[in-house]
């Protein structure tokens, strides 16, 4: 899995309230959450501790980025390396160029069914007029 990109356009939405609730459906999986933002977008990472960090690398995170305008809103969701160190430069370069940073990793059904969920839940809450 590289990235998977989807835009929501005329939703009027409040970028921050969008990351809040994808940091809210990390921290109820009782993922590890970094978050940090920056003036082009909002970038979240989740790591899973114990057992299943050893299915997902020790430095791995499913990554989304918040990017756009309220009515014009793009979510990046993949797997990329976690960040030691979320400063400007690091932010920067995740929004400008995603798809470079963006790591492959062996395809499991644990990362598809996070990945499902976490869609379906963005889906939900955008629909439900965040």
């Amino acid at each position: 899995m590289k990235s998977a990109i989807r835009e929501y356009d005329g939703k009027n939405l409040n970028l921050n309230r969008l990351a809040d609730k994808v940091q809210e459906f990390f921290n109820k999986q009782k993922f590890k959450v970094q978050r940090a933002s920056h003036p082009k977008g909002i970038l979240i990472q989740a790591q899973k501790e114990g057992i299943l960090r050893t299915i997902f690398a020790a430095d791995q995170a499913i990554t989304v980025i918040i990017s756009g305008e309220p009515n014009h809103v793009v979510v990046r969701m993949g797997v990329a390396k976690w960040l030691q160190d979320l400063g400007i430069a690091a932010i920067e370069s995740f929004i400008i160029s995603p798809l470079l940073l963006f790591i492959e990793v062996p395809e499991s059904l644990w990362i598809f069914e996070i990945e499902r969920e976490l869609w379906k839940y963005i889906e939900e809450q955008i629909n439900s007029g965040l």
